[in-house]
């Protein structure tokens, strides 16, 4: 996730990215504004499940058997406000799971994480503009969350390719009493092919030309520089971010 930090930065300076990752273990990130409880910390840490805290709001999320994707680009290329993202970027989530055979929709719920009364867990209540799949209502597939800065946005979230570790979720104080997955739903969990599907529907969203890239050298350093914080404190916020230099257009990795 500090490469999603460093993609904003990158932003700040012009660069439109989609990055897609998958995690080795269980790890669960909190939102920017999230209270860490010291007895869901120490209960995480027993259990092998890693902290982290996201320069992004929004509520926990527990990833691992998941896919993580993240939108950074510059305010003036995506349409206005923060629902006008949200929008986009959700149409864009549903247009590729349904071509890969998922009966997605978006949702209308309200409030949006960090609103009063919203729930510790990202996944217990869906949110306007989140992505809901399957028969039944309101079971939420895809959990996202946003941060503004200098002019540009980072959007990341969580689409569930399967259900999480019950000890995981045992551990984490988590419910996902409205969560769904791929899995659950009998729908192929082919990674490449929902990536290709989002990164194709993005760029067509945004009319930007599509090309593979890679993290450049200062982005790489940044990402390095933010693991060596979280290894001395993993619950810490993200230090103020200044931005880098212009990388290119939309660039999938």
């Amino acid at each position: 996730m500090g490469l999603d930090e460093a993609l904003l930065r990158s932003a700040c300076a012009g660069a439109v990215t989609l990055r897609l990752y998958t995690w080795d273990s269980p790890w669960l990130s909190l939102g920017y504004g999230q209270k860490a409880d010291p007895l869901r910390v120490e209960r995480c840490r027993a259990a092998g499940v890693g902290l982290i805290r996201r320069a992004t709001g929004g509520a926990a999320v527990l990833h691992g058997s998941d896919l993580t994707y993240a939108v950074a680009a510059p305010a003036d290329e995506l349409p206005p406000g923060l629902v006008g993202t949200y929008r986009l970027v959700s149409s864009a989530l549903v247009e590729a799971l349904q071509a890969a055979g998922v009966d997605a929709r978006r949702s209308d719920g309200w409030p949006r994480a960090g609103a009063p009364g919203c729930p510790f867990d990202c996944f217990t209540q869906p949110a306007a503009e989140e992505i809901c799949a399957g028969p039944l209502p309101n079971r939420k597939l895809v959990g996202s969350a946003q941060r503004r800065l200098g002019g540009a946005v980072l959007q990341h979230g969580s689409i569930r390719l399967a259900p999480d570790p019950p000890s995981a979720v045992l551990a984490a104080g988590l419910s996902h009493r409205a969560a769904t997955s791929l899995a659950e739903l009998g729908c192929s969990t082919d990674i490449n092919e929902i990536a290709s599907q989002l990164a194709h529907a993005l760029a067509e969203d945004l009319r930007l030309p599509l090309a593979l890239d890679e993290a450049s050298p200062a982005e790489r350093e940044y990402a390095r520089a933010r693991m060596r914080s979280h290894s001395s404190d993993p619950l810490a916020p993200p230090a103020p971010l200044a931005p880098l230099p212009s990388r290119g257009l939309l660039a999938g990795r």
